[in-house]
Order: C-alpha cells, then sequence, then structure tokens
C-alpha cells in the first residue's frame, strides 16, 4: 500500500478548501407578507438530487412561516446555500441599498448537521450578521424613505431582478392585503375613510362601524406593524392616508407588560406603540408597531382578559375590537382558518368587497374581483437587488428564483390579471382595450 506524501495531502486539502469557498451564498431579506410564496420558490429552484436539506427558525412550525430559514443543495449542478431572513419590505430595500447594512442569518455550520430533507428542520434563531443581497419588497423604491439621501445616508438605486420577460426586470407577481378584525366584531366593512380615521387617532366609536347609538362608547382599536413594513406602506398607499404617513397603533400587552404575540396570549391592556429605534431610524411613540405580519396576526387572534384597558380606562372586553392590515398568508393561517380555540377573526370587506379565502383547489389567481379590478388592496411583488454590487454567481441564483415566481410561485400570477397601476395606491386601470 502506497503511502500518501505530505505534498499530497497538502493539494488535496487545498482542492478541499477551494471547493468549500466556491460555494455560492446567497442571502435574502425583506417581506413578510410574500415569505412563504418566496420560500416555497426557493425549494422549487434547487435541483432534484442530491434533495436540497433546509433549517428554519423555530418560531414556526415550518420553513414557509420561519423568521430564517437556511437551504443547502445543487441549483444548475452548482452547489448553493441560500439564506433567508425576513424583516419587512422596507427594512429589505434600507439594507441591501445601504452597504453597511447588515442582517442575521442562521449560519452555514446549521448544516449538515441540524439540515433534513423537505420539510427540514427546526433549529434556534442564528446570529450570524451578512449583507443581505436580494430584498423582496411589497412596493417600489420610489415609494420608500430608503431612495436617495434619507437622514445622511445615501441608499443606492436598485433594480428588478431579470428573469421575468426575456430577461428584462419587471415586478414578478400581486401581493394582496387584507384589512381584519378580532373575534366577534360587529362588523364586516370597512372603508378608506374609516382606515384614515382609526389610524389618525388609535382608535374610534365602534358606532361609525355599525352605525348603532348603543356602540358609541365601544372603542375599535388600531393595530399594525412597524415603519419597515411594506404591507404597511400599501396600506395607506391605497387607503389614501399616504404610504409614509405618522400613524397611531396601540401595542397589545400581557399583565406583565408583554408584548402579546402569540395566539395562546392574554392580551390584559392597550397601551401606546413605545417610541424605538429601528435599524439606525428613530420612531416616535404611536408611530411603530410589529416587525412581522405572523406576530401581528397572532396577536389579532389572542384572547383578552375582562376587563381589558386602553392606557388609564378600563373596557369590558366583549365592547373592545381590534383590527389590522395583514397579508393574505398570515392572515388566512394564523387569523382566519383554524380551529378553535382561541376564536377566530373577521376578514372585512374593504369600501364594500371582499377578497375571501378560495375554496381548494383554487387560489388567489380565481378570485375574479381581485383580478378584475374591483378589490384594490393589493400591490406588486419586487426581487430587487443592487446591479453594481451583486455578485455575479448570487444574480443568477436571483435571477433563477425571480422567474420561478413570475411563471408559477407568484400568490397571484402577473399573467392573470386583467388590470395594472403604476405605483402604490395608484388607480387600477384596466389592461385590455375599453369598450
Amino acid at each position: 500500500m502506497k503511502k500518501i506524501s505530505t505534498l499530497t495531502l497538502v493539494v488535496i486539502a487545498l482542492i478541499g478548501a477551494t471547493t468549500l469557498h466556491a460555494q455560492t451564498l446567497v442571502y435574502i431579506t425583506g417581506s413578510t407578507a410574500y415569505r412563504s410564496a418566496t420560500e416555497n420558490a426557493i425549494l422549487h429552484i434547487y435541483d432534484a438530487t442530491p434533495a436540497v436539506q433546509i433549517a428554519f427558525q423555530n418560531n414556526s412550525a415550518t420553513f414557509q412561516g420561519a423568521n430564517q430559514s437556511i437551504f443547502v443543495g445543487n441549483i444548475g449542478g452548482v452547489a448553493v446555500n441560500v439564506h433567508t431572513s425576513w424583516s419587512g419590505s422596507e427594512a429589505g430595500i434600507q439594507t441591501v441599498a445601504d452597504p453597511a447594512q447588515t442582517v442575521n442569518f442562521l449560519p452555514d455550520s446549521t448544516c449538515p448537521t441540524n439540515c433534513s430533507a423537505n420539510p427540514g428542520t427546526s433549529v434556534a434563531a442564528g446570529t450570524d450578521a451578512h449583507h443581505p443581497d436580494v430584498a423582496m419588497s411589497d412596493t417600489f423604491q420610489s415609494t420608500s424613505q430608503f431612495n436617495g439621501i434619507f437622514r445622511g445616508v445615501t441608499y443606492g438605486a436598485l433594480s428588478e431582478a431579470a428573469g421575468t420577460v426575456a430577461g428584462q426586470g419587471s415586478p414578478v407577481g400581486i401581493v394582496p392585503f387584507k384589512w381584519c378584525a378580532s373575534a366577534g366584531a360587529p362588523f364586516t366593512d370597512i372603508t378608506s375613510q374609516l382606515v384614515r380615521a382609526l389610524y389618525g387617532t388609535g382608535k374610534l366609536p365602534l358606532a361609525l362601524f355599525t352605525g348603532n347609538n348603543a356602540d358609541e362608547t365601544k372603542p375599535v382599536v388600531a393595530l399594525g406593524r412597524n415603519p419597515d413594513s411594506g404591507t404597511r406602506l400599501t396600506s395607506f398607499a391605497e387607503t389614501g392616508f399616504g404610504a409614509l404617513h405618522v400613524v397611531k397603533q396601540y401595542q397589545p400587552q400581557d399583565s406583565a407588560g408583554a408584548l402579546v404575540k402569540t395566539t395562546a396570549g392574554t392580551i390584559s391592556k392597550f397601551v401606546a406603540w413605545p417610541a424605538e429605534t429601528i435599524n439606525g431610524v428613530p420612531v416616535g411613540i404611536f408611530n411603530s408597531g410589529y416587525s412581522s405580519g405572523g406576530d401581528l396576526s397572532k396577536a389579532m387572534r389572542a384572547v383578552t382578559t375582562d376587563p381589558v384597558t386602553i392606557t388609564a380606562t378600563s373596557y369590558p372586553a366583549a365592547n373592545v375590537t381590534r383590527v389590522a392590515y395583514l397579508g393574505t398568508s398570515d392572515a388566512d393561517s394564523n387569523l382566519l382558518s383554524g380551529a378553535p380555540p382561541p376564536a377566530l377573526g373577521v376578514e372585512l370587506s374593504y369600501n364594500g368587497v371582499l377578497l375571501g379565502i378560495p375554496v381548494a383547489p383554487n387560489t388567489y389567481n380565481n378570485v375574479t374581483a381581485l383580478t378584475e379590478g374591483q378589490y384594490t388592496f393589493w400591490g406588486y411583488e419586487h426581487v430587487l437587488y443592487n446591479t453594481a454590487t451583486i455578485a455575479a454567481a448570487v444574480k443568477t441564483v436571483a435571477d433563477t428564483l425571480t422567474t420561478q415566481l413570475h411563471n408559477v410561485d407568484a400568490v397571484v400570477l402577473l399573467s392573470n390579471m386583467q388590470v395594472s397601476r403604476t405605483t402604490d395606491g395608484s388607480t387600477v386601470t384596466n389592461t385590455y382595450a375599453t369598450p
């Protein structure tokens, strides 16, 4: 048996190191509303063999709902690790457009020990900080405050990923949203005017929603997302409030003063959402909210103590109604479906039109109120990167993901829409010839 020389061992080690570093690493952040669709699309672009290995943060029962995930396998025969960390559309634009920003991801060392084939393995949150390559966004960068110079920081121009139509960049699909109320809400509709009034003051008399003078002493409370959320920007652009408008939102807390963000939580009080700093940007009192649509949707379904307080005033729990805006994935899975308890929430029609939950096997592609333009609470989903800085191999993966979303995995395919709009919240118009 021949002995392997020291030189040969060194060469083998160098080859192994080169192979390791040749692996393409892709870091994706942004929209929680499009998290599920994007995670599914990532899974679908991997080669069938070897089987892709997955790990995801244990804040969810599945990788589609987790805040962080890692996928390890081959895409087009090339070894690729795709990392995701979902922070909100605005946060995604901010962190990709500013090269100094980083986001925490699951480390590559998570695999292979703590990874497994679909549906993957649940792990603790990761703190591996990287500058993200790609932002999933529910809104155009032109709507964002992270567009050009903001608070002394210059944010680079981001481009729509190529791979949709003839290699040109464009949105990859439609992202629909819903207005929802907590269980037992005695109203089923909300108008753009009521939204502006509610989120301008933080709470309103129930009588404005029901038309019943007996409801004049019962409060409706506004809950929502923080300014890093594209869902928030779309909600207030669509209703005419203004995408970047300062709002008033309450924070649900339990008896110990902790934020309620699970369906198992119990809300004992609503307080003004505290002032905070998010990614270096100060946010005033009342103007912030949940960092995740998943957490918000679960809090919308949490029970309340009786009585419950709003600031310093106590109310019978049955008299207090919560309202929030949500992406369809979070609304449908966490608030509007599932076996009680706790009780299910209420989907509200918007300006008299209900989106509803499609009956399987149909999807939102089959909801004609949306595709024909009657229901207007929606935006475009974007895959954004900086063409000047993104590595070629990473761009290839991002463009492949873009094509997969555009052609297959988008919540609503662009090809099914009979209407369009030019920017966030703009007028919806028909794309076919006007008779």
